[in-house]
C-alpha cells in the first residue's frame, strides 16, 4: 500500500474515535507502526500516529519508547497538546512497570499542561490516571477523591471516559471490601460500554470485575464464568497486563475452593505473562501466592523457593523507591527549566514592542561595550592566554574526576547488590536456628567487605593519581590472579541470580599493561554479563596466549545485543543505559570504558553477539615475555 493510502485509513480511524477514549488494541499499535515508519519526518501527521501507537500500546516498555518519542517532537514545535498525551502514556508506562513516584510525576506534567491549555478531557485524563496509580499504592481514599475530580470535567460528550472512571471507581470499593457500591458502579460502566458498542476491552475489564465482587459475595460458580469470559476477551485483544490480573485473581478463586491444581496452572500462566513483559509488581504477587499454593499442598520446598523469590522482588522493588526518587527530582528540574522556557516565550509575544526597543538600546550598549573591551584586551592579550590555559586544564582536571566518580559508582553496584543473596540467607538461617551455618555467612560477609573495601581503595588511589587525565603506567600483571581476584569479589552477585561463574586459565600469563584499568575492563564485561543473565545461566572467563598477545574471553549466555548495539560499538558511538534481568540499573558508561582503556593499553577487543543466546567479548592485550623480548633485541 502507498504512504497516501496508509495515511488515508488513519485519518479515517481519527474521524471516528475524536470523541472518544481509544481502548487499548494491539494490533491496531502495530499497524500504526507501519504507518508511522512510512510518514515523511516533516510530516504533521506524525503527531496524531504516535499518540494513537501510545494510546493502543500493551507493553509497557514499547509504550514507553513511543511517549518518549511523542514527547520529544512536541517540545520541538512547542505543541501543548501532544505534549499532554505523552507524559499522559509515559505516567501510564511507568505505572505499569512499578515505578510509582516517575508515573505520579510525569502525570503532573500532564494535569499541568493540560490546565494550562485549558484541556478539558486532558484535565479529566489526567485526574484518572493519577487515581489509577494511588490505586495500586494502595491509596484508595486519594484514589477516589481524583476519580470524583475528574468526573467534574466530564460532559455528555465524554460517555466513554465515564464509563472508565466507573469501572475504575466500582474497583477502588472492591479494594474497601464495599461490595454493594463496586457492584453498582461496575454494572453502570459496563451499560455505557454495551451503549457504545466499540470498546471490547472496556466490556472485558467490567466482566471480570463484577465476577470478582460476586466471588466475594459467594457466588462462585456464576463469579468463574464471567471471569472466565474477561480472560478470553483480553487475550484476543492481546491486552497482556489486564490477562495476567485476572489469571492471578482466578488462581486466588481456585485456592480458596481448594482447587489447587488448577489454581497452580492459572497462576503459572500468569507468571509467565508477567515475566514475558517485565510486569514486576504481578511477578510479586504471583510468587506469593504460589508459595501459598504449594504450601496448601505440602510441597515445602517449592513452597520456600516462590517465597523466597517473593522476599528478594520485595526487596528489589522497595531498593527501587529510592533510586525513583533521586530520577523525580531530576525530572523535576528538567520540568521547572522548560517551564520557565514557555512563560518566557509567552512574555515576549505578549511585550514584542517593547523587546524590540530594548534590544535596540542594549545592541548600543554592547556596541560600546565591544570597544572598551577590545581596547582592554589589546592590553591584556598575554594575562588572558595564560588564564585560558589555566582554565582548559581545570576543565580537564574537572572532566577526569567526575568520570574518576562514575566508575567508582559503576563498579561498586554489582558487589553491593550481592548482598541481596546473601541477606535472604540470614533471614532463612535464622528461621532455621541453624547457627553453625550463620557463622559461614559471616565469614562470607568479611571476606565480601574486605574485597570490596581493597576495590574502594584501589579506585580512590587510582583517581588521587590523575593529573587532567587518566594515569596509565604498564607494569607486569599476573593474569591468572587478576581473574581470580575478579570472579572472588563478583561471586555473591552471581550466587544472588542463580547464575554460574566460571573461569578457565589453564597456563600462567603475564600481561604487560596498566593494573587499574585492566582490571576496570574485565570488572565492566563480567559484571555486564550478571547483569544481563537471566537465573540458570553462565558467565564465563578464558585466556590463552596467541602470538604477541593474551587472547581474554568474557562470555555470556544472557540476552545478547541487536545489530543495532554492535554496529554502534564498532562505531564508538555511546551506548544508553539499559535495565538487567532482575531490573538492575546502570549508569549506561561500562562499555564505552572498555573499548576506551583496550586502546590506552595498546590493545584491541572484538565482540560477537545474538538476541537470546548471548555475547562474547575477546580482549587482546600486550603479553609481558613478547615485550620484553622487543626491548631487549632493540
Amino acid at each position: 500500500m502507498t504512504t497516501s493510502g496508509l495515511k488515508f485509513l488513519f485519518l479515517s480511524f481519527m474521524l471516528m474515535t475524536l470523541f472518544r477514549v481509544p481502548a487499548q488494541d494491539q494490533s491496531l499499535a502495530d499497524s500504526l507502526i507501519v504507518v508511522y515508519n512510512t510518514l515523511p519526518p516533516k510530516d504533521t501527521i506524525r503527531f496524531e500516529v504516535l499518540k494513537e501507537i501510545a494510546n493502543n500500546q500493551n507493553d509497557p516498555r514499547l509504550k514507553l519508547q513511543f511517549s518518549s518519542k511523542l514527547i520529544e517532537e512536541a517540545k520541538k514545535v512547542k505543541s501543548l497538546h501532544y505534549l499532554h498525551h505523552g507524559y499522559l502514556n509515559e505516567g501510564q508506562a511507568y505505572r505499569l512497570v512499578g515505578d510509582f513516584d516517575i508515573a505520579i510525576y510525569s502525570l503532573f506534567k500532564a494535569l499541568a499542561i493540560a490546565e494550562e491549555d485549558e484541556n478539558i478531557r486532558g484535565i479529566a485524563s489526567a485526574n484518572t490516571a493519577l487515581a489509577d496509580v494511588h490505586s495500586i499504592l494502595g491509596n484508595h481514599n486519594n484514589s477516589i477523591i481524583y476519580y470524583q475530580e475528574a468526573m467534574k470535567w466530564l460532559t455528555e460528550e465524554d460517555s466513554s471516559l465515564l464509563a472508565i472512571i466507573l469501572l475504575n471507581m466500582g474497583d477502588e470499593y472492591y479494594l474497601s471490601a464495599m461490595y454493594d457500591s463496586a457492584l453498582v458502579s461496575f454494572e453502570k460502566s459496563m451499560a455505557i460500554y454495551e451503549a457504545l458498542n466499540n470498546d471490547p476491552s472496556g466490556l472485558a475489564y467490567n466482566l471480570g470485575n463484577i465476577g470478582l465482587v460476586q466471588a466475594e459475595m459467594g457466588n462462585l460458580k456464576e463469579a468463574e464464568s464471567k471471569v472466565s469470559q474477561a480472560i478470553a476477551s483480553l487475550e484476543v485483544l492481546e491486552d497482556h497486563y489486564g490477562s495476567a490480573i485476572f489469571l492471578s485473581y482466578m488462581a486466588e478463586i481456585y485456592k480458596e475452593k481448594g482447587l489447587l491444581k488448577e489454581a497452580k496452572v492459572l497462576a503459572d500462566s500468569s507468571m509467565r505473562i508477567s515475566k514475558k513483559y517485565g510486569l514486576k509488581a504481578e511477578i510479586r504477587d504471583n510468587s506469593l501466592r504460589l508459595a501459598d499454593i504449594y504450601a496448601m499442598s505440602s510441597d515445602y520446598e517449592l513452597a520456600y523457593k516462590y517465597h523466597q523469590q517473593y522476599v528478594e522482588l520485595k526487596d528489589s522493588l522497595s531498593n527501587d523507591e529510592i533510586l525513583n526518587q533521586i530520577e523525580s527530582l531530576e525530572n523535576a528540574f528538567e520540568l521547572a527549566k522548560k517551564q520557565s522556557e514557555v512563560d518566557l516565550l509567552t512574555a515576549r509575544q505578549k511585550n514584542q514592542q517593547t523587546i524590540i526597543i530594548t534590544a535596540i538600546i542594549i545592541t548600543v550598549i554592547l556596541t560600546i561595550l565591544a570597544i572598551v573591551i577590545f581596547l582592554y584586551y589589546q592590553s591584556k592579550v598575554r594575562t588572558n592566554a595564560v588564564l585560558e590555559e589555566q582554565k582548559k586544564k581545570l576543565e580537564a582536571l574537572n572532566q577526569t574526576k567526575d568520570k574518576f566518580f562514575s566508575i567508582i559508582s559503576h563498579d561498586l553496584r554489582g558487589p553491593i547488590n550481592s548482598f541481596h543473596g546473601v541477606s535472604n540467607l540470614i533471614k532463612f538461617f535464622v528461621e532455621a536456628k541453624d547457627m553453625e551455618q550463620l557463622l559461614e555467612v559471616a565469614d562470607d560477609i568479611d571476606q565480601s567487605v574486605d574485597r570490596l573495601t581493597n576495590l574502594l581503595d584501589n579506585l580512590l588511589n587510582w583517581a588521587m593519581k590523575q593529573q587532567g587525565h587518566f594515569p596509565n603506567i604498564p607494569e607486569k600483571i599476573h593474569l591468572n590472579d587478576l581473574v581470580c581476584e575478579l570472579v572472588d569479589t563478583l561471586e555473591n552477585m552471581a550466587r544472588g541470580k542463580h547464575i554460574e561463574l566460571d573461569s578457565r586459565i589453564d597456563e600462567e600469563i603475564y600481561l604487560w599493561a596498566d593494573k587499574n584499568t585492566t582490571m576496570t575492563i574485565l570488572r565492566n564485561l563480567v559484571n555486564n554479563g550478571l547483569k544481563f543473565t537471566m537465573a540458570g545461566g553462565k558467565v564465563g572467563i578464558s585466556a590463552v596466549p596467541e602470538r604477541d598477545y593474551a587472547a581474554i574471553t568474557i562470555y555470556d549466555t544472557g540476552l545478547g545485543m541487536s545489530e543495532d548495539k554492535l554496529e554502534a560499538l564498532g562505531k564508538m558511538q555511546e551506548l544508553s543505559s539499559s535495565y538487567g534481568t532482575a531490573g538492575e540499573r546502570g549508569l549506561g558508561l561500562g562499555l564505552q570504558l572498555v573499548y576506551e582503556f583496550v586502546e590506552l593499553n595498546n590493545g584491541k577487543i572484538e565482540v560477537e553477539s545474538n538476541e537470546g543466546i548471548g555475547t562474547t567479548f575477546t580482549l587482546y592485550l600486550p603479553l609481558f615475555d613478547k615485550v620484553e623480548e622487543k626491548v631487549l633485541q632493540s
